[in-house]
This record gives C-alpha cells, sequence and structure tokens, in this order.
C-alpha cells in the first residue's frame, strides 16, 4: 500500500474520530439537558403536590365555613323566634287583665241585665286597652282640625266649604295609628277644598250631587 494512500486513511480516520468526539459532545451536552428537564419536572411536581395540598387545605377550610355560617344562620333564626315569642307572651300577659275586665263586664250585664252597666264595663275595658297600647308605643294620628298631610291622612272624601279653611280636615271617618313615629294606619278623613281642582283624587258632595241627578 502507498504512502498516500496511507495518509488518507489517517485523515479519513481522524475526521471521523472528531465526529465521533463531537457526536458525543453533543449526546453529553443533551443528556446534561436531559437531567436539568427531569429535574424541573420534579420540582414542577412538587410544586404541583404542594399546591394540590393547598387547595385541598383551602377547600376544606371553606366547607368548614359554609358548615359554621349555616349553623350560625340556624341559631340566629331559633334565637330570633324566640325573642319574639317572648315578646309576644309579655304582650299577651299585659293584655289577660283587659280580658278579665271584659269578662267581668259580660257576666254583670248577664246578671243585672243593665245595658248602661254593660256600655260602663265596656269603656273600662276600651280606656284600659288604650293605656296598654299607648304605653307600648302605639299614638292616635291627629286628624279633625288639623291641615291635611298625605303622610298621615288619607282623604277619601273632598266637601267645598266657607266654615272651614282650605285643605283641612272636617271630619275623621277612621282613626289612623302610628307607633313610636312609624305610621301603622293612616287616618280616613274628609277634606275641604274650596279650589276646582281636586288634588286627592275625591269628590266634593256637591260633584256627586251633579253626577247622580245626571
Amino acid at each position: 500500500m502507498s504512502e498516500t494512500k496511507r495518509i488518507s486513511y489517517k485523515n479519513k480516520y481522524l475526521e471521523a474520530e472528531k465526529k465521533l468526539a463531537a457526536r458525543n459532545e453533543e449526546i453529553e451536552k443533551l443528556k446534561k439537558e436531559l437531567s436539568s428537564l427531569k429535574g424541573k419536572v420534579e420540582e414542577l411536581k412538587r410544586e404541583a403536590e404542594t399546591s394540590d395540598k393547598e387547595a385541598e387545605e383551602y377547600l376544606d377550610h371553606l366547607k368548614r365555613l359554609k358548615a359554621e355560617f349555616e349553623n350560625y344562620k340556624k341559631r340566629m333564626i331559633k334565637e330570633r323566634q324566640q325573642i319574639i315569642n317572648w315578646a309576644v307572651e309579655d304582650l299577651i300577659k299585659e293584655f289577660l287583665p283587659v280580658l278579665d275586665d271584659l269578662e267581668r263586664a259580660i257576666k254583670c250585664a248577664q246578671v243585672s241585665r243593665d245595658f248602661s252597666s254593660l256600655v260602663q264595663g265596656i269603656k273600662m275595658v276600651y280606656d284600659h286597652f288604650k293605656q296598654l297600647l299607648k304605653k307600648k308605643g302605639l299614638e292616635e294620628i291627629s286628624a279633625e282640625g288639623e291641615e291635611f298631610d298625605p303622610h298621615l291622612h288619607e282623604a277619601i272624601m273632598r266637601i267645598e266649604s266657607d266654615k272651614h279653611p282650605d285643605n283641612v280636615v272636617v271630619e275623621e271617618m277612621r282613626k289612623g295609628y302610628k307607633f313610636k313615629d312609624r305610621v301603622l294606619r293612616p287616618a280616613m278623613v274628609k277634606v275641604n277644598k274650596r279650589t276646582s281642582n281636586c288634588q286627592d283624587g275625591t269628590e266634593s258632595q256637591d260633584e256627586k250631587k251633579k253626577k247622580e241627578s245626571q
């Protein structure tokens, strides 16, 4: 074999060896990258496990809070109902003497057959009942002679009279009541309106008569 061929084979061998070495370096580099990726994957897995654990803990905490809130609501409803029952019970106890008075008045009237004594007994019961309600905070709404107030009065009839000032309540048809400044029921009233325009939607007696005659 000639010297030239030997040199050519040697060069090819050296080139192949270089290529192999380069490939080995790439393989080692890839191995390192793969190892690094594996480490990152393991780290991400640990983080995911930690996150799952925290999520489960938060979920358990929320479930406990929900259960506690439901129990709190039930307890508050029960306590509120108990307070209402106590208030009603106290009110009924205070009304029992009124019931006793009414029963005594009926019995006396049945025995004596005296209508005046029955009326007197009922009047006594009525006064007693009013005093109890007043003590609890119930107030009558002033109506007759007062200026019409749509917040306190409900006009069900309008008249036109020169004997009374305009927009003044001339008659109370049904009493109205307030409970601690809150209107429970407005007073039904008859209002004097000397103007032709009726703002409260009611009709005067003259207007009614005209309609009836037509």
